[in-house]
């Protein structure tokens, strides 16, 4: 998955809009992090993103919840606020078998707020909040 850096605010920790698939996403600027040697990338520069997500913890969603919140099977981010969202995806592999399953939501790839593992899951819908939405260098 690639993403254009469309803005950022000036100082790291603001917002960050990125473009990825044609949608644009505004989440938290955490660019200066990352596991791969991508350099720091610039406005107008495509990079790999990878998301990160604060989840409310004084409502922890379940499995009810999170499966049940989707019956129109849709792929989007729904905003809330300036970097939170309502949502919406197809659960994805996230590499490895081992590895937390994904919400594919319309192009970004959002991690979700409940373990979910097993080839099984994969296809299923999903929805859940998003207090804060992250974006790193992958």
């Amino acid at each position: 998955m690639s993403a254009q850096l469309i803005s950022v605010e000036d100082d790291e920790g603001g917002a960050a809009v990125i473009a990825i698939g044609g949608v644009e996403v505004v989440a938290m600027d955490c660019l200066g992090y990352g596991t791969s040697n991508q350099l720091h990338p610039n406005v107008g520069d495509v990079f790999e993103p990878r998301f990160t997500c604060l989840f409310n913890d004084s409502e922890p969603p379940n499995w009810l919840t999170v499966f049940g919140g989707n019956p129109l099977e849709e792929q989007k981010l729904e905003p809330t606020g300036i970097w939170s969202y309502r949502a919406y995806g197809k659960l994805v592999p996230n590499g490895s078998p081992d590895d937390d399953l994904l919400a594919d939501c319309g192009g970004p790839l959002i991690p979700l707020p409940i373990e979910v593992f097993g080839v099984e899951n994969i296809g299923a819908f999903v929805a859940f909040d998003v207090m804060r939405l992250d974006v790193r260098r992958a």
